[in-house]
């Protein structure tokens, strides 16, 4: 009994309440919006603009032959940049989570949903085509693709397919491809994820295949020396 005690006392106590309120995060969300089978999960009440981009994140999503109209999809909008780094502490500096591999629910930090927008990690507002329905959209194409392929083999994709992939269906034909693959072929320092963070790049790469008449089974065994070689020309 001692030895009990002392072990929920310890790290191990910690670890435990952890991974409850992680595996049920709505016990720290009071505040739900349903539309269709998208679920957005706040603390706080949503205004009504909230209504309008969960729907538009739901048509956006339906039009991936990935997305499961008889599945259900949770979202959770942080209300400060801590809870949002309590559920994906390794990514506290993005804007939104899919936890893909374990339950697919899908983490947003701090917005101002009546402007559609996200508060990026800086405290300002993200500006441009990366609204807070793309975030949504995005995230959902993430979940949605996983439960579609299995958690195992989404795992096994390459990074450029699921987010350029993640980033057509998010944007919603906000992409203007052949002014983007002439930024590529100048070498456009946004073109390269590693310097700008952005999926660009990535995007580039599954518009032009897909162009091409590839299916989306096939984009992983694409071969991107060639592929480059071809946008270059």
């Amino acid at each position: 009994m001692k030895r009990l005690k002392r072990w929920l006392r310890g790290p191990t106590a910690v670890l435990v309440l952890y991974a409850a309120v992680a595996l049920n995060p709505s016990l720290l969300f009071a505040h739900e919006l349903r539309v269709e089978n998208l679920v957005l999960h706040s603390r706080e009440p949503l205004p009504p603009e909230a209504r309008t981009i969960l729907q538009a994140a739901h048509d956006r999503v339906a039009k991936s032959p990935y997305f499961d109209a008889n599945d259900s999809y949770d979202l959770y909008l942080c209300d400060t940049p801590a809870l949002f780094t309590f559920f994906v502490p390794w990514a506290r500096n993005v804007g939104a989570v899919s936890l893909y591999g374990v339950t697919g629910n899908i983490y947003v930090r701090p917005a101002n949903v009546a402007n559609d927008r996200l508060i990026g990690p800086h405290g300002k507002e993200v500006p441009g085509v990366r609204t807070l329905t793309y975030y949504f959209a995005h995230e959902l194409t993430h979940t949605a693709m996983a439960r579609k392929v299995g958690r195992f083999a989404y795992f096994q994709r390459p990074s450029w397919e699921v987010e350029g992939y993640a980033d057509l269906i998010g944007k919603a034909g906000a992409f203007d491809f052949e002014a983007e693959r002439a930024r590529f072929r100048s070498g456009d320092d946004e073109l390269d994820p590693a310097k700008s963070g952005l999926y660009l790049r990535y995007q580039v790469f599954v518009e032009a295949l897909l162009r091409e008449g590839v299916s989306l089974d096939e984009l992983p065994n694409a071969d991107l020396e060639q592929l480059e070689r071809r946008l270059r020309q």
